[in-house]
């Protein structure tokens, strides 16, 4: 099924895109639903066909973890990230066609990490939430991909996530996890609306391509 959408007449080329590019596609859902680990797939089968790729994890922009808490925003928030140097990167990358210096976050730490060059490539794989906020959506890609399942899976995907990569108690992860789905009603599930492909998630993050 997501093959039929890699065509000319599913998906047109936008053309602000930079002479090298033809896709753009943008893969949003809940957090730790597996998005990562599909994006980077993604790329590695693409390659198998002889088509380049690059996997743009947009975690990079978020704003440090104690930048955020003084401010009591969630992840979720677009006001979270630097979208304005998210926007002007992806223009760099996507409609000049010019490598960009992608930053890196630490989900232990909630600190960055030094930058790493990302170059354009055929196909532009944008990961994480914010791929799907509107002021990305509607620059840049022209195949949107959305994560969704059962509401205890995506709590429990969390919870696990925040125990295993963060550190968190038990008790901190429970309410953690209590907080951002609120948050993820609010901000990332409407993004549903917009996507073109909707993959199931199961509780061993197994996907399936839902049909409409």
């Amino acid at each position: 099924m997501l093959d039929n959408f890699l065509t000319p007449d599913k998906t047109p080329r936008k053309v602000r895109y930079a002479s090298g590019t033809d896709f753009v596609l943008a893969v949003s859902g809940a957090a730790a639903s597996g998005k990562t680990t599909f994006c980077r797939g993604m790329v590695d089968f693409l390659a198998g066909q002889n088509i380049s790729a690059v996997h743009v994890p947009l975690d990079g922009y978020l704003r440090g973890r104690d930048s955020r808490n003084r401010e009591k925003l969630s992840g979720y928030d677009p006001q979270s990230s630097d979208l304005p140097k998210m926007i002007d990167q992806m223009k760099t990358l996507m409609f000049k066609g010019k490598s960009i210096d992608l930053p890196i976050y630490d989900h232990e730490t909630g600190n960055h990490k030094l930058s790493r060059p990302i170059a354009p490539a055929r196909v532009v794989i944008l990961d994480g939430i914010m791929s799907l906020q509107y002021e990305m959506r509607e620059r840049f890609p022209n195949l949107n991909i959305f994560f969704i399942s059962d509401d205890i899976i995506i709590r429990g995907l969390r919870l696990l996530v925040d125990m295993e990569e963060r550190g968190y108690s038990v008790y901190q992860a429970l309410q953690h996890s209590d907080e951002e789905f609120l948050f993820y009603n609010k901000w990332i599930y409407p993004q549903i609306t917009f996507s073109h492909v909707k993959i199931w998630v199961g509780k061993q993050r197994e996907l399936s391509i839902l049909s409409e």
